[in-house]
Parts: C-alpha cells; sequence; structure tokens
C-alpha cells in the first residue's frame, strides 16, 4: 500500500482520504452522504484507504493526523448505523498508511451477504473445508468436518457429496465466525441473526456423475465466487479443471483453496503449486499464492474483477493457513450488485420442490429481480401444457427464519397454495404477470468437448439458471461443429418450453459434449 495506486475510482466501494481534520456538522453529513454511496456500491461494506491522496498517491498520516481521522470516520460512520475496522497500517518514512473496512452496523439491518460455490474433484476435501470452517474444529483426518455437514446417509457413508449443500458461516464486525460460539454451529436462522456478514457456501458434488447437479447447484444459486479446491497429494485433476471452465464460462471469479498439505513434503507440494499456477495461466488468470494477512486485504479489492486468482495452502487436520483463509471470507466483498434490482418486476427461479406434511407446496426460490411478500398473489409457470397458474404466497422463510418479504438476491422457501405439488417442478418462474414461453432460441456456442461432430438433429442437455431440460439442434451458422468451433445456433426444448431471456448464459451437456454460450435471440 506504500507504492503509488491507481487513481480514486468514482463508482465502486473503495474510497481514498488524505485526512479528515473537520468536523463541522455540514461536513461530518457530506462525509456520511459519501459512506452511504461507497457502502451501496459495496453491498453493505466499503474499504477506506486513509494517507492516500485522490490520484492515488502515498501521503502518509502522522500519529496526531491518523488519531483525528479515525476519530471523525468513526463518527460518520456511526451517523449512519454502520462501524469501522482498522484493518491493516503501514509505514510511509515516519508516517502511515491506514486501511479501514466499514461495514452495515443497524441491529435490524439484514447482514452483508456473499455466496461462493464449492467446486473441484472429488475426495479434494471440499465438504471438510467447510465444515471446519464453519465448525471451527479440525477435521480427525478421516472426515468428520465432512459427516457433520453432509445432507443424506449414504453421503455420511461414502464420504462423498451427491446433493447440493448450503452452509452458512457468519461473522461479527470485528471477523471473528458466529458460527464457533453457538451451540449448534450450523444453525443457519440464529446464524443469520447473529451476524453482520454471512458467507453462503453452495457445495457441489465433485465426481463426474453428479456433474448435472453441481452444474444446476452453481447456476441456480447466482454465486458470487467460486472456490475451486485442489488436493495437494493428487493435485488439479479432470474434474477440478472441468470444474475451472465452468467457472470461467460464466465469468464468476475463481480463487483456489489446495488442501492436504500436511499429507505430502515439500517436493509433491511444489509439484502441485506449480501445476495449478501453469493452469490459470494458460486461461489468462493471474494466481498469486497468498502468504500474509496484508496479501489478503490487498488481494480481496481485486477479486470482483475476476482477473486475479489467490491460491491459499491449507490444512484442515493442523489449522495451518486456516486463519487467512477465514479472514479473506470475511473481507471477500459482494459482486453481484441486488439493490438495483430490487425495484424490477418480480423474477423468481424454482431451484426446489417439496410437499410438506400440514402445510402443502413449498418451494424453493431465487430471487433474481424485485420483492415477493407474504399473502402476495402471483404467477408460476410456465408448466408442461404452457399455461401460468395463480398461486398465494401464504409464508415466507429465509434461512429457516419466518420472513413478511423477500428481496432480490435472496433465497426463500414459500410455501404456496393454488397448485398441487405434481404440477412442480424445478426451473419453473415466479412472477407477478404471466410471461411469454420460449420454445425456441439463437444463441452463440462454442463447443469445448465432442468426440465427433455435431449436426442438426443433435440432442443434449440444456442448464440455464435452475433450468435442466433437453434440446435439439434446428439451425447452426457453422454444420457440423467440432471440439473449438464457435458459432450461432437455434435450439428447440423436445418436452415443453421455459422462461428465458436475452444474454443468459447457457451450458450444453451431455455424456460427451460439453458447450458454453449466451443466448441471443428468442424466437417467436
Amino acid at each position: 500500500m506504500s507504492s503509488k495506486l491507481p487513481k480514486e475510482n468514482e463508482t465502486g466501494a473503495i474510497e481514498y482520504k488524505s485526512r479528515l481534520s473537520c468536523n463541522n456538522p455540514e461536513r461530518i453529513e457530506n462525509l456520511a452522504s459519501q459512506m452511504r454511496y461507497r457502502l451501496f456500491e459495496g453491498g453493505g461494506e466499503a474499504i477506506y484507504l486513509l494517507g492516500i491522496d485522490d490520484d492515488g498517491t502515498p501521503i502518509g498520516l502522522t500519529p496526531q493526523e491518523e488519531e483525528e481521522t479515525l476519530q471523525i470516520l468513526d463518527e460518520v460512520a456511526g451517523k449512519i448505523g454502520a462501524k469501522i475496522r482498522v484493518l491493516e497500517k503501514a509505514p510511509v518514512g515516519d508516517r502511515s498508511l491506514v486501511r479501514v473496512l466499514v461495514r452495515v452496523g443497524r441491529e435490524e439491518s439484514p447482514p452483508v451477504q456473499t455466496t461462493i460455490a464449492v467446486m473441484g474433484n472429488v475426495d479434494a476435501g471440499k465438504s471438510t473445508t467447510i465444515g471446519t470452517l464453519c465448525t471451527g474444529e479440525l477435521d480427525d483426518g478421516r472426515g468428520r468436518s465432512m459427516r457433520k455437514i453432509a445432507r443424506f446417509e449414504h453421503e455420511i457413508v461414502t464420504g462423498r457429496t451427491s446433493s447440493v449443500v448450503v452452509r452458512l458461516l457468519g461473522f461479527d464486525m470485528d471477523g471473528r465466525p458466529i458460527n464457533w460460539n453457538l451451540p449448534n454451529p450450523l444453525d443457519e436462522a440464529q446464524i443469520y441473526l447473529s451476524s453482520k456478514k454471512v458467507v453462503y457456501f453452495v457445495d457441489v458434488g465433485g465426481h463426474e456423475r453428479y456433474l448435472r447437479t453441481a452444474l444446476r447447484g452453481v447456476m441456480a444459486r447466482l454465486p458470487d465466487y467460486i472456490m475451486l479446491v485442489v488436493a495437494a497429494n493428487s493435485g488439479f485433476q479432470v474434474m477440478g479443471r472441468e470444474h475451472l471452465g465452468v467457472g470461467l464460462a460464466l465469468r464468476i471469479p475463481v480463487f483456489i483453496v489446495l488442501t492436504k498439505i500436511d499429507l505430502v513434503d515439500k517436493k509433491v507440494l511444489e509439484a502441485t503449486l506449480i501445476d495449478t499456477v501453469e493452469t490459470l495461466r494458460r486461461v489468462d488468470r493471474k494466481p498469486v499464492v497468498v502468504k500474509t494477512l496484508g496479501d489478503v486485504y490487498r488481494l480481496v479489492e481485486l477479486m470482483p474483477s475476476g482477473r486475479v486468482v489467490p491460491i491459499f495452502l491449507i490444512s484442515n487436520t493442523t489449522g495451518e493457513g486456516l486463519s487467512i483463509l477465514t479472514e479473506f471470507l470475511n473481507l471477500l466483498p459482494p459482486r453481484l450488485r441486488w439493490n438495483e434490482n430490487i425495484d424490477k418486476p418480480l423474477l423468481a427461479y424454482v431451484s426446489d420442490v417439496y410437499d410438506v406434511k400440514g402445510v402443502g407446496p413449498v418451494v424453493a426460490v431465487t430471487i433474481e429481480r424485485g420483492v415477493i411478500k407474504e399473502d402476495d398473489e402471483v404467477y408460476i409457470g410456465p408448466l408442461q401444457d404452457s399455461s401460468w397458474k395463480k398461486i398465494r404466497v401464504k409464508s415466507i422463510h429465509i434461512n429457516r427464519t419466518v420472513a413478511s418479504k423477500a428481496k432480490a438476491g435472496e433465497e426463500a422457501t414459500l410455501a404456496i397454495s393454488g397448485i398441487s405439488y405434481e404440477e412442480l417442478e424445478k426451473g419453473l418462474v415466479v412472477t407477478h404477470q404471466e410471461l411469454k414461453p420460449v420454445w425456441e432460441f439463437e444463441a452463440h456456442i462454442v463447443v469445448l468437448k465432442h468426440p465427433t461432430t455435431i449436426r442438426r438433429g443433435y440432442q443434449t442437455v440444456l442448464h440455464a439458471h435452475s433450468i435442466r431440460s433437453p434440446v435439439m439442434f434446428t439451425y447452426m451458422s457453422l454444420e457440423p461443429m467440432r471440439t473449438g468451433d464457435s458459432g450461432i445456433v437455434r435450439l428447440r426444448f423436445l418436452y415443453h418450453p421455459w422462461y428465458l431471456e436475452t444474454d443468459t448464459r447457457i451450458i450444453l451437456r451431455d455424456s460427451r459434449t460439453r458447450a458454453i454460450g449466451r443466448i441471443t435471440r428468442l424466437i417467436d
């Protein structure tokens, strides 16, 4: 932080201040308005760099200036219900530069939320890492941490995740994990209500047979980042590379967690690290091995760009590297700007369906736009016959907590009436008005892998949002298409229509084929 920084950006969640010295009411109000804007840009948190001029030149603060600046900054934050935490002080001669975290601190404010999809090859240690982070207890080397967060009995027995599991890690204002001091460290409601920031881990299976489930888990839950887990003793394997490709295709920033470093000697660890670094460089990413908290403070600000890929070296049995990774997760900023979508018309994709005894049909939804309230009358569809049904929202739960409404960026479960459980399926849309179903659309795709050639009439499976449905190629600008080819294609759903929009990112997948693309036109 002592070298010259880029010029201050007028947008975003990072603010430069050379010093603060005037605390008259008008100045405090102006600073408060500025802080509100930075917090809005950062989804509830912002970083202030003190002792830095607007052009990025480090000026530094004397001890007296530092004390006065922090005092005024704390007063400004208190005025808008936020709190500050000093992260780092760097010397510049006899002066200092100070990095400060500002985070919304009102009791009634929802916590800052960041969603991370956890991917990687089978047996890389994904679930074990999540279990260790969420419980604060080290693994015994035989999968104890994994068994604590497993969803099904067969996952406990095999030690392999086959479903999509969401776990929460909460932090207080000082960056301490909330979970570790709770009677039940996995109690979602208590974590959500007690935290100033919540990290949602979306844990997906790493085995190739569970790829379709993994894709739905990632595409349906709109993660801010992907945590790609690589085992030090086995390295970057086939599915790990496949999952990296998914992150790149969906343009989701990635960071690497290299686990099991206690099981290998120095030479093996270095070889795995070199292979990981070279793999990232081949896809035009800049890998950085994280060694200190100073590295963390600098890298979290760069993460939303997706260009830099931090690499963490950890052991879930000895605890090595876990404190640095935990602080990184605490500071990792939300990437998606949900506040801009709250005032838009409601659009929520159904990611799961349940038939709850005594309650009736319940749907889990990811809200992409708008707000849904208890007792709202909304539409759900398109159903298999292309129709929409009017339903009533009887109740709403967020993180197992009763809520009166849910807004863009949140995942909620809705108890509904007016439709039977048998009519529901994943991929349906909840909205305030009937929308036009899509049978056919055009997309620009890139074929990543195919053993022979693709021609018109070829059938495969499309993934988009929580939709997983078979499609057929009805037109191709380039025919045939082989591995590495790209072009415009027309795809038609085989069995019933879905609701999609232009610019939606899609993945085409079957046992032999992988392709990625973006919808360019909907066909009437």
